[in-house]
């Protein structure tokens, strides 16, 4: 079959465009609104289905003499992975059901800091189950909501509000520094990165506030099968670009420009692939490759990371809000890999064009996002992913050798069963959230 092009204006540009737009040209506009509409269908659906959900939040007291590593949280992560929800055709369009996410915070209310887990309750007894396993003496409590009280939009006569985003630089498939790099080789120890963090949270004081979240959605188990291309192009090797359906649709003008010029026939019969240049590779291009294989090896979580500092305007100091935490965020930092930074498209700060207006936009919408948690996360926003080894280096409970006074602990041992039960003797099962297990909400918090 061919296609007769003689009529094409080619030497008058606006004649060709119109020709063009006449012929194939109106796709794009006709594509992009049914686009819209199916979209904003979907979006209904999801609207729907998570006004059926109830969120809780659960307050942990770890134990005053914690000796566990952050390898016990990775190992709470991973647990959590069990959470991961494939959805089918029919749940994407015609239930509407998204995945569902957790979210690790850690709350500084005057100083006094709280670790906290926000959840749909249906997943209470997963997330009680996991910490217990590996915190056997942690107390958890069901507290209420410690932002639905900040119902206050901006610009506010009494408080100010500093925010951001904290994203990958780089790449998702490049990891940032891990806790297993914080281990003394001599003393065998750890010098645990979670110091730095609680030391920056407790240098507020009455009336400022400050909030960090890890908005975490389980990840598919192939999530690492991107990086293949990755290292392949590393190695010096010839990496294939998949198409798409969008790439072959923005493919027609060119189709159609090569129609009108054909390119001369070529007989060199096509360029020899080029060797794999991995033995001319240096030991950090080496160790980069290693460290890609490494991360893609774990489970995956997409994370969302955020953080606020909001304060009364007679207190509100922006130095002691972000400089501290943003600086204990670098200890992750390798700059040959991935580093953490604030996400300029977010940050409450360095506006320079229109810069009233679009602070005011931001601070509003980074506290709708923090009170949201995961409920606004839509395929696509969940984040890039990290593995469970870098999600416990960023959140974790703190060793025993970190002085923070103002962390909220256990204040008694869980007393064991006496040793002369008969063996015989079945215990009744207890539930973890039964009330006389609990201890006293934290003070600084709302309560049940």
């Amino acid at each position: 079959m061919e296609i007769d092009l003689t009529g094409v204006p080619i030497n008058n540009p606006i004649a060709f465009a119109w020709w063009f737009f006449r012929a194939v040209g109106w796709i794009y506009p006709v594509f992009l609104f049914c686009y819209g509409l199916i979209l904003a269908y979907q979006n209904w659906l999801r609207n729907n289905y998570r006004k059926q959900r109830k969120y809780i939040l659960l307050a942990i007291d770890i134990p005053k003499n914690n000796e566990q590593t952050p390898r016990a949280v990775e190992n709470i992560f991973s647990h959590l992975s069990g959470a991961h929800q494939p959805l089918k055709w029919y749940q994407n369009w015609w239930t509407g059901e998204i995945k569902d996410s957790f979210s690790f915070e850690i709350v500084s209310i005057g100083g006094y800091i709280q670790f906290i887990v926000h959840l749909v309750d249906k997943y209470r007894d997963l997330v009680e189950a996991v910490i217990y396993a590996q915190y056997p003496d942690a107390e958890i409590t069901e507290i209420e909501d410690y932002t639905k009280h900040w119902n206050i939009k901006f610009p506010n006569d009494k408080y100010n509000l500093l925010g951001s985003e904290i994203v990958l630089a780089k790449n998702q498939y490049y990891p940032i520094i891990t806790y297993k790099e914080f281990e003394d080789s001599v003393a065998g120890d750890i010098k645990d990165p979670m110091a730095s963090i609680l030391e920056a949270m407790t240098r507020i004081g009455p009336g400022e506030e400050m909030w960090l979240q890890y908005v975490i959605t389980p990840a598919d188990n192939d999530w690492g099968e991107g990086a293949n291309s990755l290292m392949e192009k590393l190695k010096g090797a010839k990496v294939e670009h998949k198409k798409t359906i969008l790439d072959y649709l923005f493919d027609i003008p060119n189709f159609i420009l090569e129609g009108l010029n054909p390119a001369p026939a070529s007989d060199s019969g096509g360029a020899a692939a080029p060797p794999n240049q991995i033995i001319y590779l240096t030991q950090g291009e080496k160790d980069t490759i290693g460290a890609i294989e490494h991360k893609t090896g774990k489970i995956g979580f997409h994370a969302r990371i955020r953080f606020i500092y909001i304060a009364e305007k007679r207190l509100y100091t922006p130095a002691r809000g972000s400089s501290g935490l943003y600086g204990a965020f670098k200890q992750f930092n390798d700059l040959g890999l991935n580093s953490l930074k604030p996400d300029a498209k977010t940050y409450t700060g360095g506006i320079v064009f229109f810069k009233q207006r679009r602070l005011i936009s931001r601070r509003n919408r980074i506290l709708y996002r923090y009170k949201s948690r995961g409920h606004w996360l839509s395929p696509g926003d969940y984040g890039k992913i990290l593995n469970t080894e870098e999600l416990a280096s960023l959140w974790h409970f703190p060793l025993l050798t970190v002085k923070a006074p103002l962390v909220k602990k256990t204040e008694a041992k869980r007393s064991e069963a006496p040793i002369g039960l008969p063996v015989e003797t079945r215990i009744p099962h207890v539930r973890p959230d039964d009330p006389s297990l609990k201890s006293e909400p934290p003070r600084n918090l709302p309560t049940a």
